[in-house]
C-alpha cells in the first residue's frame, strides 16, 4: 500500500492507464501502428538533416572594404598575332591614374599564330627611350637616299653579301622615321667609306615597308623604325634551341650608331657577340600575357596594345584577336575555403562563377579592330561561424563584349574595363538552435500519434458500425 502521500500525487497523473483486460487489439490498428512508426522515422530524419545543415543569412551592405585596399585583377591572354617584342599592358583608372607598359608582375610569352610556345616566358621589361642627335647631321642628308631602299628581289643577294647587314625598316609616314632619316644616311656614308665594298664585312641599308609589305611581313616588322642585324645573310639566332633575331633598340645618335656598326663589324658577323643596344627577341608572330596588377577600387580598364617609345606602328593594319585562358579577380580560394563556398553561396557555384571568360576567343580576319569587354564585379564575402581562418572573399563578374573598327589616330587595342559594385553581399553562418531542433521532434512524434489515433479511432468507429448492420440483416 502507497502512503497517503503518494496516493495523492496519483491523482495529477495525466496519462491514466487502463487494464489491459479493457483494451482491444486490431489488425487496422497494428497496421496504423506500423504506418506511424515509419513516418515517424521519416521525418525524424528529415528534421535531423534539416538541423545539421547549414544555415545562413545574406546581408547587402555598402562596401565594407579598407580604405586603399587594393584588387587583384588574374589574367592569361593569348595573342596570336601581336608580336612580344612591343607588345605592352597599359592601365588607366578613373583618378587619373594611368601605368604604361607594366612589367614587374606580367610575364610574355612568344607564340605561333596556333599558340604554340617559341622560346621561353620572360618578365616583361621597361622599353628604352631613344635619343636622337641635337644638332642637325647635314641638309646635304636632307633629301638624299644614298642607300638605296632593298626591295623583296634583291634583298637576300645584298643580305649573303656581308658579313653584317644593318637594315632600318621603316615608314615615309612615321615621325620617327623621318627624324632618324637624315642621320642614318650620314652614318651610312661614314660606314661605307670606312668599309669599303672591297671590305665586304658591313653594309647599311634600309626598308621601306609600305613598298615592301610582305618582306616587313616576312621579318616580324610591326613598329617603325626597326633596325635589324643580319649575319651572313640570316637574322636567325638559335640560343638554347630557340630561334630570335637581333635588332637594335639604342640611341638613334649619329655617335651611337657608328659605335654600333663598328663593334658589328669588329664582330665579324660572330652572333654572340656583346654589342651595346643589340638585343634579340623572339622570332614569333604573337604574344601570351600572365600575371596580375593590382588596381584601386575604382573603374579602370587594362589596355592590352602595341607601344614603345620611338616606335610609330600602323593600327589599322594591326589584329588584335585573342583568346582568354582566364581573367578573374582576388585569389583562388583553397578546396576547404571553395567547399564553404560552395554551401554557403546563396545559389550555390557554378563552373564559371568566378570568370566568366574562361576560355572564350575573339577574333576577326580584318586588322585595326578593337575588342573591349566591359565588366561589372560584386563583392561576396562568406563568413563560417567560429572559423574565422575560413573567411574569404569572393569575386563575381558579368561581362559585356563588343569590337568596332578604328578610324583615324586610334588605337586597335584589346581593352578589359572593369567597374565594382558598391555593394557588398555579406552571407553569415547562422548557430544551430537546439531547442528548436528538441521541439520539432516532439511535435512530430506527438502530431503524428496524435494524427493516427484519431485515424484509428475512425476505422474502428467505421468497423463497429458495419458489424451491427450486418447483424441487424442476419436478425
Amino acid at each position: 500500500m502507497a502512503p497517503p502521500g503518494l496516493r495523492r500525487l496519483k491523482s495529477v497523473d495525466f496519462y491514466r492507464k487502463l487494464p489491459t483486460d479493457l483494451t482491444e487489439a486490431t489488425l487496422s490498428g497494428a497496421a496504423i501502428s506500423i504506418a506511424t512508426t515509419f513516418i515517424i522515422l521519416f521525418l525524424l530524419g528529415a528534421e535531423l538533416s534539416s538541423f545539421m545543415a547549414t544555415r545562413t543569412r545574406t546581408d547587402m551592405v555598402v562596401d565594407r572594404s579598407a580604405h586603399g585596399e587594393l584588387l587583384r585583377i588574374n589574367f592569361n591572354i593569348s595573342f596570336p598575332q601581336l608580336s612580344c617584342e612591343f607588345a605592352t599592358l597599359d592601365v588607366s583608372d578613373a583618378m587619373g591614374l594611368k601605368r604604361l607598359n607594366l612589367t614587374k608582375t606580367v610575364r610574355k610569352q612568344p607564340i605561333t599564330q596556333f599558340l604554340g610556345k617559341v622560346g621561353a616566358a620572360v618578365e616583361d621589361k621597361k622599353l628604352h627611350d631613344p635619343k636622337y642627335d641635337e644638332d642637325h647631321p647635314g641638309f646635304q642628308y636632307e633629301d638624299v637616299n644614298i642607300s638605296i631602299p632593298l626591295t623583296s628581289e634583291t634583298f637576300d643577294h645584298v643580305a649573303q653579301h656581308y658579313d653584317v647587314l644593318v637594315v632600318n625598316f621603316f615608314a615615309p609616314w612615321c615621325p620617327w622615321c623621318q627624324r632618324l632619316g637624315p642621320t642614318w644616311e650620314a652614318v651610312t656614308e661614314e660606314i661605307h667609306n670606312r668599309f669599303p665594298e672591297s671590305d665586304g664585312r658591313i653594309r647599311m641599308a634600309k626598308v621601306d615597308c609600305t613598298a615592301e609589305v610582305d618582306l616587313c611581313r616576312k621579318h616580324f616588322i610591326t613598329a617603325f623604325p626597326s633596325i635589324r642585324i643580319f649575319r651572313h645573310g640570316s637574322d636567325d639566332v638559335v640560343r638554347l634551341g630557340h630561334h630570335e633575331h637581333e635588332s637594335y633598340y639604342g640611341d638613334r645618335t649619329k655617335e651611337d650608331l657608328l659605335r654600333m656598326a663598328e663593334a658589328l663589324a669588329e664582330s665579324a658577323g660572330q652572333p654572340h657577340t656583346f654589342v651595346h643596344g643589340v638585343n634579340k627577341s623572339a622570332k614569333s608572330e604573337g604574344c601570351n600575357f600572365s600575371g596580375f596588377v593590382l588596381v584601386k577600387k575604382v573603374p579602370g580598364t587594362l589596355h592590352f596594345v602595341a607601344r614603345a617609345p620611338g616606335h610609330s606602328f600602323d593600327y589599322l593594319n594591326m589584329n588584335l584577336s585573342h583568346l582568354v585562358h582566364y581573367l578573374y579577380y582576388g585569389n583562388r580560394p583553397s578546396p576547404r575555403r571553395r567547399y564553404m563556398l560552395q554551401h554557403m553561396h546563396p545559389l550555390g557555384l557554378t563552373d564559371d562563377w568566378a570568370d566568366k571568360l574562361k576560355g572564350q576567343a575573339y577574333t576577326d580576319d580584318a586588322n585595326g579592330i578593337t575588342y573591349e569587354h566591359y565588366m561589372q564585379v560584386v563583392l561576396t564575402t562568406i563568413e563560417p561561424r567560429g572559423r574565422p581562418e575560413l573567411k574569404f572573399d569572393a569575386y563575381e563578374y558579368t561581362v559585356q563584349s563588343h569590337k568596332y573598327t578604328v578610324s583615324g589616330d586610334d588605337h586597335a587595342s584589346a581593352k578589359f574595363t572593369y567597374k565594382m559594385s558598391p555593394i557588398q553581399i555579406v552571407v553569415t553562418e547562422q548557430p544551430k538552435q537546439w531547442y528548436k531542433f528538441l521541439t520539432a521532434i516532439c511535435a512530430v512524434i506527438g502530431g503524428v500519434f496524435t494524427v493516427a489515433g484519431i485515424i484509428d479511432g475512425m476505422v474502428h468507429q467505421v468497423n463497429r458500425i458495419t458489424k451491427k448492420v450486418e447483424l441487424g440483416k442476419q436478425g
